[in-house]
């Protein structure tokens, strides 16, 4: 942040926290293309039905013992690294984009897990990971009693 203006009576002042926050995008994702930023790795999509979620994470290249999977009530967590490609003697680097090293991805499900049942394969570089929804936590139909 290069300088921020906190009085909130006036139009004018929308244009500076819009500002801000423009800055801001613009800082992190400098800093992010520079630097590397495991935040959002692995990329996922989650999937959720009545009785369970469907967890889908691109690995590409990442072995399979290199991988953690833990989960616990509505959490489930996925860490683990990518090894850095080794380069030959005297090449440098000009672009680097693919994220190598440690990672740490914590994901909140609407529901509870049934852990004793959780199914995870890695296939292609792609992990899919089958949560179902603990039986206690799944909506219960109630009939009603007519007169």
């Amino acid at each position: 942040m290069l300088f921020r203006i906190l009085d909130p009576q006036t139009k004018a002042n929308q244009f500076w926290r819009d500002f801000d926050r423009l800055n801001d995008e613009l800082t992190r994702s400098i800093l992010d293309s520079q630097f590397g930023s495991a935040s959002n790795y692995p990329p996922v999509n989650v999937y959720t039905k009545e009785d369970e979620a469907l967890v889908t994470c691109l690995l590409p290249g990442i072995e399979t013992d290199h991988i953690d999977i833990n989960v616990k009530d509505n959490l489930l967590s996925i860490h683990g690294r990518k090894k850095a490609e080794e380069l030959a003697e005297g090449t440098e680097v000009h672009r680097r984009e693919i994220y190598n090293g440690e990672f740490h991805r914590t994901l909140e499900l609407p529901f509870r897990v049934d852990q004793e049942h959780v199914l995870a394969k890695y296939s292609n570089g792609v992990l899919n990971i089958h949560l179902p929804r603990r039986e206690e936590d799944k909506p219960k139909k109630v009939s009603i009693i007519a007169g």
